[in-house]
């Protein structure tokens, strides 16, 4: 007991006290700010780009829709069955990435979307007859190339870049991040 009343031992615990509450307070509040950002995925307040308000969740949830449209126009039978199969499948996983909220699952599940939309192209082109209405088949097509392309023009990259630089890269947050192992906020591909 006399080894606590030493003042140099009370120096000690209550340094050691200090940077351990500053540690922990900079983990929870770099994962907040981490997480924030990363809150840009699916709000489409937060990113603004050319004057209209998107983001790459609300896309993909268009994508979603517009694949559930497009796989009661081609049917599963006859020479549309493997383009079905397919965009069933990247459906399914990509509504699932979403739901978990998983940005790098979502990554890898619109990539499987994208082939699966150029396999049900591939498959029109090579003369596939389809069941229902043409036209829908073109809108809804449209409909996913546009969402498509506005994917791949999201503000969200850059905004997680200039996140990373501007919060992550500055002094002390920079030592603090590692020490700590706060998670920089995911990209998308």
């Amino acid at each position: 007991m006399d080894f606590f009343k030493k003042r140099s031992v009370a120096v000690g615990v209550f340094v050691l006290t200090v940077v351990a509450f500053t540690l922990i307070g900079s983990h929870r509040s770099l994962d907040r700010a981490c997480r924030k950002a990363e809150d840009a995925f699916f709000d489409k307040s937060l990113l603004q780009t050319e004057g209209c308000y998107t983001c790459p969740g609300e896309q993909l949830d268009y994508c979603v829709d517009d694949a559930n449209r497009l796989l009661s126009v081609i049917g599963s039978d006859g020479a549309w069955a493997g383009a079905y199969e397919a965009l069933a499948t990247a459906r399914r996983d990509l509504a699932d990435a979403l739901d978990e909220r998983d940005i790098p699952a979502i990554g890898k599940a619109s990539q499987a979307f994208a082939q699966a939309v150029q396999q049900v192209e591939a498959t029109k082109a090579s003369g596939a007859a389809l069941p229902d209405s043409h036209d829908d088949y073109d809108a809804i097509i449209a409909g996913l190339r546009s969402a498509l392309a506005l994917l791949d023009d999201s503000a969200y990259a850059d905004h997680i870049q200039a996140f990373r630089e501007d919060v992550l890269g500055a002094f002390p947050a920079n030592i603090l991040r590692h020490l700590t192992g706060v998670h920089a906020p995911e990209t998308f591909p």
